[in-house]
């Protein structure tokens, strides 16, 4: 059974609002940042195993979940501008930031733009420059997480039941897949759901991670001891991994004190949902190795 958050609440960092969670109350503090239509409970899984002697913390990004919406202003600088006014506002002293998808390349930029706030950088499945170059050119599983932004499914049993028909999500899922599409949805009063994240604003965030962002430039000023986790798995198919085998290998070189681990049995959704304890332990080892 999962283990119950200590704080579900709201607290206000610069001029937003933001939904923010935290398991544990003693030890080093960790705060995960989310992918890019996601929300704070995918990292479920991770305060499970951290929580017993680590202050862990994960928020829901501007446009998600259950912070305030802007009608604009989605880019990474602002994500991280984000993140420093959160950790601020947690008074949080050099937490371990880790980030998934989209939350990865917001921690590259925050440990390079803001190298006195964090003390360990962990990157999950992320940090390369994509392997497309336009949105229209993104792998089949993207347009698919982007597609059921914005439209309502007749009740949240025939929402889960489209995603379980997906071959990387339903052969694996468990209680923390589940809890995670829980959060993902505001349930209306004819019984729809439609999915919480903002579509405007996440479209937003691709066209800056697409035409604007460029990871490569920072990896060789990030500061801090870096562990790198890749989902080697393909979604769809064997090669539409968000981050390539070459494309690890090219971080963890460019990084300067940076441990590199493949996961060649779990995907990019399934890395964090606790499918295999691996990820975990390997978070684990790197936060508490001095």
């Amino acid at each position: 059974m999962s283990i119950k958050s200590v704080r579900d609440e709201y607290i206000i960092a610069g001029d937003l609002t933001f939904h923010i969670v935290q398991w544990g109350t003693h030890g080093s503090p960790i705060i995960f940042v989310h992918g890019i239509t996601a929300n704070a409970f995918c990292f479920q899984a991770f305060a499970d195993d951290l929580s017993s002697n680590h202050r862990v913390f994960a928020y829901d990004l501007r446009g998600r979940g259950d912070s305030d919406k802007p009608e604009d202003g989605y880019n990474i600088p602002l994500h991280a501008a984000d993140l420093a006014a959160l950790i601020d506002e947690l008074e949080l002293d050099k937490p371990v930031v880790a980030g998934h998808s989209l939350g990865a390349l917001i921690g590259l930029y925050f440990a390079v733009h803001h190298p006195d706030k964090l003390s360990k950088l962990i990157l999950i499945d992320a940090g390369a420059p994509l392997g497309w170059e336009t949105p229209e050119e993104q792998p089949a599983w993207l347009t698919v997480a982007f597609n059921r932004l914005g439209t309502p499914t007749p009740s949240f049993e025939e929402y889960v039941q489209r995603l379980k028909a997906t071959p990387f999500l339903g052969p694996y899922w468990n209680s923390y897949i589940n809890l995670y599409f829980e959060h993902d949805v505001h349930h209306q009063s004819d019984g729809s759901v439609v999915a919480k994240a903002y579509r405007k604003g996440v479209l937003e965030d691709n066209t800056y991670n697409c035409y604007v962002y460029r990871p490569q430039d920072l990896w060789r000023n990030v500061a801090v001891p870096t562990l790198l986790l890749r989902a080697g798995q393909g979604l769809f198919n064997d090669n539409d991994q968000l981050l390539s085998e070459q494309a690890a290998i090219n971080i963890q070189q460019g990084i300067k004190n940076c441990r590199y681990i493949n996961f060649p049995k779990l995907n990019h959704y399934t890395i964090a949902f606790g499918i295999d304890s691996g990820p975990a332990t390997e978070i684990r080892n790197f936060i508490e190795k001095e």
